[in-house]
């Protein structure tokens, strides 16, 4: 599990990747340390873990092509994900998208960590500048950190606008 104190500034040794035209975030420590197809899995039972967890889950059960393996295998089975199931597959997306199109990490902020369930405010940017909060959960299941789904099968509460980032660490790969 290693060191379970929560971070209050920007985690040491990430590296950034883009999945899809987005910057994810991976450390060799603190996961994920198995990537099969669009799947990204097994992360550190740790806060860094849950923070890496957070930033590659929430963008992979959105955009990948193989949206459903990452669904059944990375988000917890409750009500949001039968929804999310539900309108997911209405929606067609070959992976093949235009950078710029998705908002880009940008921050974050912790606002509840434990080993079983870790909550932190993520921080995004469009194209444009605009940034937006969600915050984002995450429950340490079978082994793992699964992002958990509201029950209308989104992240987390309305995006809220954000003008800065002062109060978030930033957390960033573009």
């Amino acid at each position: 599990a290693g060191d379970q104190t929560v971070p209050e500034a920007t985690p040491q040794g990430i590296n950034w990747q883009l999945y899809q035209t987005v910057a994810v975030p991976s450390s060799t420590a603190d996961g994920p340390t198995v990537i099969d197809g669009d799947v990204a899995r097994c992360y550190a039972h740790n806060p860094v873990g849950a923070l890496l967890a957070i930033s590659q889950l929430s963008t992979r059960y959105l955009l990948a092509p193989d949206w459903r393996a990452v669904v059944s295998q990375q988000v917890v089975p409750n009500a949001g994900r039968s929804v999310y199931d539900t309108e997911r597959a209405q929606v067609s997306n070959s992976g093949a998208n235009a950078g710029g199109t998705f908002n880009q990490l940008a921050g974050f902020k912790y606002v509840t960590y434990s080993p079983a369930v870790a909550t932190i405010e993520m921080v995004s940017r469009s194209s444009t500048g605009a940034m937006q909060v969600v915050a984002n959960t995450v429950e340490w299941l079978d082994g793992d950190w699964k992002l958990e789904l509201q029950p209308d099968g989104g992240v987390g509460p309305n995006a809220l606008p954000v003008s800065s980032l002062v109060g978030f660490s930033i957390w960033s790969g573009v």
